[in-house]
């Protein structure tokens, strides 16, 4: 066995538990907010999985898939924060 394939199953265990946190996470939440997060988590390591892959097989065939994940995990999560805002500020306005 060599250090490449150690190394490369030592990312996969701690993207896969990472992964699997991140999902329970989304999940159990408790609020939108926890799962925003969990799930901005998530994409960011298939970016890492993607970008892992990419180096240890020399290529760039998935950086146009890295971008668009990327660009979609910035829009979601200006949507939520947008939704937490508008949300926040309608219980304020029921509050006076």
């Amino acid at each position: 066995m060599t250090i490449q394939t150690v190394l490369v199953v030592a990312i996969a265990v701690v993207f896969a538990v990472a992964a699997a946190l991140a999902i329970i996470r989304m999940v159990i939440g408790p609020s939108i907010l926890d799962r925003a997060v969990a799930s901005d988590v998530l994409l960011t390591e298939v970016l890492c999985v993607m970008g892992a892959e990419a180096v240890i097989n020399s290529h760039t065939d998935t950086l146009p898939v890295m971008l668009m994940i990327a660009a979609t995990g910035i829009l979601g999560t200006l949507a939520v924060a947008r939704f937490v805002a508008r949300r926040d500020r309608a219980s304020g306005e029921e509050g006076r």
